[in-house]
């Protein structure tokens, strides 16, 4: 089972939810995209100005296609950051498998990162300026579509994005926004965030029993690498190979994922003999011992010493 995952504020958790046994989601076109120049990213400009003009014929025909976007993760600190609003929206995840079945035309592509413009297109550019075949013109128009559509700038790559196109036969309006009502056989998991309210925790909770979904806590661990999840019993869920899985281990003291085999995490580990030996050679604590502490941090450089 492959999910994707959707990154949502808290502020519109009344919205994504307010059809029974649907999910709600909002589905922009590229005019509204976060980078202005994803569309462009096909275009390979040092090329002559005969093919930069067939280029350009070609994408002016270009249809605007109904778009959103997941990530293949639901664990990645700066999509919380940005989408989930510094921890305090949530994650809701899909079955592909299932969305796809539900809905037929839909095309649903991992985004591919680049650098520079794809190479392919080049010899489709050039067999359409210099042929003139409506063939051509149609591949070039096809290989630009997709390029345009399901590829981005390398530095996006942090997002790990995966995009939906074609919703047009599928969305309503609402208040001018094309919303798409996912039915609940494709919801398989909603994860409130780190800092999520209390009252949206249960609004997610309630949420996922009505959808038969997983429900998830976020957490940020001291040790963990990237945001962990716990169940409602309490035990510890990681994101790994595309799946929420239970952790390898977890820390007997604080319960945080494990990276390895063991029974504390580093923080735990740390035993009283350990903080009286750091006590005993802590350099501030001799200095305050003396009284001089404070005359020390007063009269210390303001800006950094040169290195020797």
């Amino acid at each position: 089972m492959r999910m994707i995952f959707k990154y949502f504020s808290e502020n519109v958790v009344e919205h994504v939810f307010v059809r029974d046994n649907h999910v709600g989601i909002k589905c922009t076109l590229p005019q509204d995209y976060n980078d202005p120049f994803e569309l462009f990213l096909g275009v390979k400009l040092d090329q002559g100005s005969d093919l930069l003009a067939t280029y350009s014929e070609v994408v002016r025909e270009i249809p605007s296609l109904l778009t959103t976007c997941f990530s293949k993760s639901p664990v990645v600190t700066p999509m919380w950051a940005h989408y989930g609003n510094n921890h305090n929206g949530f994650v809701i995840g899909f079955e592909v498998s299932e969305l796809q079945e539900v809905f037929q035309d839909l095309l649903i592509r991992d985004i591919s990162y680049r650098d520079r413009p794809s190479e392919t297109l080049v010899s489709f550019a050039q067999m359409a300026a210099y042929r003139k075949k409506p063939r051509d013109a149609m591949a070039l128009r096809d290989a630009v579509l997709y390029e345009g559509y399901f590829s981005k700038y390398a530095e996006w790559s942090y997002e790990q994005e995966v995009r939906a196109v074609n919703f047009e036969g599928y969305v309503e309006d609402m208040s001018g926004n094309k919303i798409l009502y996912i039915p609940k056989r494709c919801v398989a998991a909603i994860i409130s965030g780190a800092k999520s309210s209390s009252q949206t925790k249960e609004t997610l909770q309630e949420a996922a029993q009505k959808l038969d979904a997983g429900f998830y806590i976020g957490k940020i661990g001291r040790s963990y690498p990237t945001p962990y999840m716990i169940t409602d019993a309490g035990s510890g869920k990681v994101f790994a190979d595309g799946k929420i899985a239970p952790a390898i281990a977890e820390c007997a003291e604080c319960s945080e994922p494990l990276r390895a085999n063991g029974d504390l995490c580093p923080w735990c580990s740390i035993d009283d003999s350990d903080r009286i030996a750091a006590a005993a050679n802590n350099p501030f604590r001799i200095l305050e011992h003396y009284g001089l502490l404070e005359d020390y941090i007063e009269g210390y450089p303001a800006r950094p010493r040169k290195p020797y």
